[in-house]
């Protein structure tokens, strides 16, 4: 049975600034500390919007959140745990990103990939994670192949055209593909205003919108009759300073996480009232794919546990060899790129002897 301990970062992003961006260091490190407090097998993913330990046991909020650095008082709020089943559905559609604050990405498909590689090399890992995490990533790069995951549906778009109708200078903060929609949409009858990050990239820009330098934002919205926000990133694009100076214009967030801070004049897309059908049957193709996965890992985890198989004992073996082996290698001193090869080199020749001195008993 599998065990998430997590941390929703979108409650309160400001809290975990010192986890996100940091890749395999932090997972090193957090992994590292766990291996002191735990003895069952984990893995630990962080993306941009979440941190997690997926278990062979549960392991306590505040054990994790003090591995992380964290002050398990501060983040309490942010705690959510998952278990069973659905905890094993949970990794495949985290890994589709249907789950992730700018629905559809793909970048968690490689943040998946390298929380299996690092619990693998800090001995952390076990065959059925092993599995269960490769299992994902395929999973990820299948359903990113086979389906353009990313919707944006109409419903919306028509909800906010027929709200701003009769304004006349609309700015739209945000370039990608839901924001060039909504700028495309409102052409015929507005003056629309578009950011961009990147001034050079006016490619971007729907024919007849006007481009306009991301940090001038705040001065196109004060000459706006109504700002659209719908950028793909995890933090706002005003701060509730600058929302305060646009009080009496209209704001709409299309964005998850959300683009604006919380106020009067703020609709955001869950106040538009209208169904979104292209992302609902997004969601239910993907569960549905997500279901056959399981039932594979679990054909999987059924021939695993027969003693015959040799293969998945052996992977047991150099997992705990290397769980046993983790402090005394890493207080040899190596550089990062040594420590890795010798814990690849050992990995590999546990396992190799296991195999091979088992086919010569046999």
């Amino acid at each position: 049975m599998l065990y998430i301990t997590g941390l929703d970062f979108t409650v309160d992003t400001k809290l975990f600034a010192s986890l996100q961006n940091r890749g395999e260091e932090v997972l090193v490190r957090t992994g590292r500390k766990l291996l002191k407090s735990i003895r069952f097998p984990f893995v630990i993913i962080i993306t941009c919007d979440r941190a997690e330990v997926v278990a062979e046991a549960k392991v306590a909020a505040e054990v994790f959140e003090r591995a992380l650095s964290l002050n398990p008082i501060a983040v309490s709020r942010c705690r959510y745990s998952i278990e069973g089943e659905e905890a094993e559905k949970h990794v495949f559609l985290l890994s589709s990103g249907v789950i992730s604050p700018l629905f559809g990405e793909d970048t968690v498909q490689g943040q998946i990939i390298e929380a299996a590689s690092v619990s693998r090399l800090i001995g952390s890992s076990s065959p059925a994670l092993d599995k269960l995490f490769n299992m994902a990533a395929a999973f990820s790069k299948r359903m990113h192949t086979d389906y353009r995951l990313r919707v944006f549906d109409e419903t919306i778009i028509d909800a906010v055209v027929a709200r701003v109708e009769g304004k006349r200078r609309i700015l739209i903060v945000g370039s990608g593909e839901s924001a060039r929609l909504v700028a495309s949409a409102l052409l015929p009858s507005h003056e629309v205003y578009m950011t961009l990050r990147d001034v050079t990239k006016t490619f971007l820009v729907p024919p007849g919108v006007c481009p306009v330098p991301y940090e001038r934002r705040m001065e196109e919205a004060m000459l706006s009759d109504a700002v659209i926000s719908a950028s793909s990133g995890l933090y706002f694009t005003f701060s509730e300073e600058e929302i305060s100076r646009l009080e009496g214009k209209e704001l709409y967030d299309l964005s998850f996480p959300h683009d604006l801070p919380d106020a009067a004049n703020v609709v955001r897309t869950e106040d538009l009232g209208v169904a979104q059908p292209l992302k609902e049957k997004m969601i239910s193709t993907v569960k549905a794919e997500a279901g056959k996965e399981i039932a594979e890992f679990h054909f999987w985890m059924e021939r695993a546990g027969n003693l015959g198989n040799i293969e998945a004992h052996a992977d047991c073996v150099a997992f705990e060899a290397m769980r046993r082996l983790s402090g005394v290698v890493g207080s040899l001193g190596l550089s990062s790129e040594e420590e890795r090869n010798l814990r690849i080199s050992i990995l590999d020749s546990v396992r190799k002897a296991y195999i091979s001195k088992t086919i010569k008993r046999k």
